[in-house]
Order: structure tokens, then C-alpha cells, then sequence
């Protein structure tokens, strides 16, 4: 007859046995969980959402005829709740309605008129944009005249120069498939300090960035440095934190509470840019998806 103590023990033993064999299963699991990148995320685009453009080429009314298709670029990132929707770098496109005065020196209402068509998502769909945040009927109102002179140009020649900025707003609500998104998520524990690359400079784990949105308040400041995990797809990029280069991806850093201006790197891709914010005692760790340039 088996004793119950004796029941006891072999059933903490094929316990353990169990925990043996399970354990090495989990973290393996977890290990290629986290080393996926990003899920992608169905993000609702808002109508009336502001987008930054600049013109890649000079405009005039000498270089473009009525029909033509011309090119923007977006100026800077679109976010909505931590996703990029609409990459900095990404392509706009307009076409020309109508050139007044071309090649004529005695014409006083020289000017080229065109609009916003379409801007090019992470996910590569063509959202609609206007040029104004209020919805208008489609006609005049969408148009833009251009006449200012061109440097370099003979006085007669007018348009816009290359580098314009102009502000444009999508036109309806839509979904999109955003993967690109700096992630803010607390670690189970700290990671080890010593992991800290030497070469960091005093400035990238002493202060915020000081274009901060908004200051911390001063106990927050006070706060110990807490360590961050970087990592990128591809692996190798430079990490730079207020302007500093500290590393390169994976590596873990320590940074102050507060603002920081991060960047990631790499000859060949778009820079990968935000502004993020380290809270006392946590360890958030920051996934970059660098897209090909």
C-alpha cells in the first residue's frame, strides 16, 4: 500500500519533471514573440485629418502644360494613437488644370492653377485630400492659383518653387493598416544596467529634449533613470536621443524621466523620428519598422 506521503512526493516530482519541460517551451514562445515586429492595427482615419506636403518640383508655366500630374511629398509623419498612418516621405499627388500666360511676356494673369488629388498611405491606399479642413462643395473652391515668382526666372515665369509647403486634409473617413508604431509597453522587470553602452553621452541620460511638448512636473524629473529597450527591422540602425548617437539597435539604454526627441538610422531607409516620454520607474522599450527610401 503506497502511503500518502509517498503520493506527495512522486506527485512533486513529475511536477517538476513537468515544470522542466514546459518552462524552456514558454520562453522560446516568448522569445519569438517578441522579436516579431509590430501587429498591424486597423487605425480609423478621421475626415479632416492634417497633412503636411511640400512640392518636389518647381512649378511654372513654362514647364507644365493643363492635365499634368505633379508630385508632393509629405513632410512629416501623421500619427494617431502611437500608429503612423502616413509616413514622412510619402507621395502626394495633384494635377494641373489650367496654365494662363505661358510663354507670353505680355500676359498679366499668368498663373498656374491646380488641386490635391491623392496621398499615399502605410498601407499604400490613395486616400482623397482637399485643401481646406471644411468639406466644400467640389469646384473653384478646390483650387489652387499659383503666381508668385520664380528665383532664377525670367520676370514672365511664375508658379511655385520647389519645396512649398502646403496643409491638405483627407476627404472621408477611412481604415487603415498601420504596423509602424512606436511601441510604450512596461517590461516584467529591469533590464540589466550594465547592459548601458559606455559610449552614451552624459546628454542623451541627463535631460529632456528642450523642444518638450510639455514639462514634467519637477518630482517626475527627479526621478532615477529608467532603462529602455530599442529595437529595429532591420536590426544595425544608429540610435540617436536628443541628437546624440548612443548605439545601435537592440541595445538598452538608460534615460531620465521626461521629453526625449529619438531617432532611428540607417543609410538606406527613411529616419524613423518621435518624440517620447520616459516615465519614473518604467521600462518601455521602442520597436521601429524602417520602410526603404
Amino acid at each position: 500500500m503506497v502511503r500518502p506521503r509517498e503520493l506527495s512526493k512522486r506527485s512533486a516530482e513529475s511536477d517538476r519533471r513537468s515544470l522542466h519541460f514546459v518552462l524552456p517551451l514558454i520562453t522560446l514562445s516568448l522569445i519569438c514573440f517578441l522579436a516579431q515586429p509590430g501587429f498591424a492595427s486597423k487605425v480609423p482615419v478621421r475626415d479632416g485629418l492634417e497633412v503636411k506636403l511640400e512640392l518636389r518640383n518647381v512649378l511654372t508655366t513654362d514647364n507644365v502644360r493643363k492635365g499634368d500630374e505633379i508630385e508632393f511629398e509629405v513632410a512629416e509623419d501623421v500619427m494617431i494613437n502611437g500608429h503612423v498612418v502616413i509616413a514622412k516621405g510619402a507621395t502626394a499627388h495633384g494635377k494641373v488644370l489650367d496654365v494662363k500666360g505661358a510663354f507670353n511676356p505680355r500676359a498679366n494673369n499668368a498663373e498656374v492653377v491646380f488641386q490635391f488629388l491623392t496621398v499615399s498611405s502605410v498601407d499604400h491606399q490613395d486616400l482623397p485630400v482637399r485643401p481646406r479642413v471644411d468639406r466644400t462643395k467640389k469646384g473653384h473652391d478646390d483650387e489652387i492659383h499659383e503666381k508668385s515668382p520664380i528665383p532664377g526666372q525670367i520676370a514672365r515665369v511664375v508658379g511655385a518653387d520647389k519645396g512649398k509647403e502646403y496643409e491638405v486634409y483627407v476627404d472621408g473617413s477611412f481604415s487603415v493598416e498601420a504596423s509602424d508604431a512606436m511601441v510604450m509597453t512596461p517590461a516584467a522587470a529591469a533590464p540589466n544596467p550594465e547592459a548601458t553602452p559606455a559610449s552614451a553621452p552624459a546628454s542623451a541620460v541627463a535631460q529632456a529634449a528642450t523642444a518638450a511638448p510639455a514639462p514634467l512636473a519637477a518630482a517626475d524629473l527627479a526621478g532615477a533613470p529608467s532603462s529602455v529597450e530599442f529595437g529595429s527591422t532591420p536590426d544595425g540602425a544608429d540610435i540617436v536621443i536628443d541628437g546624440n548617437v548612443v548605439g545601435n539597435t537592440p541595445s538598452i539604454l538608460r534615460l531620465t524621466p521626461g521629453h526625449h526627441s529619438i531617432e532611428i538610422r540607417m543609410a538606406g531607409y527613411r529616419t524613423w523620428s518621435r518624440i517620447m516620454v520616459v516615465d519614473p520607474e518604467s521600462h518601455p522599450s521602442v520597436r521601429a519598422i524602417l520602410i526603404k527610401q
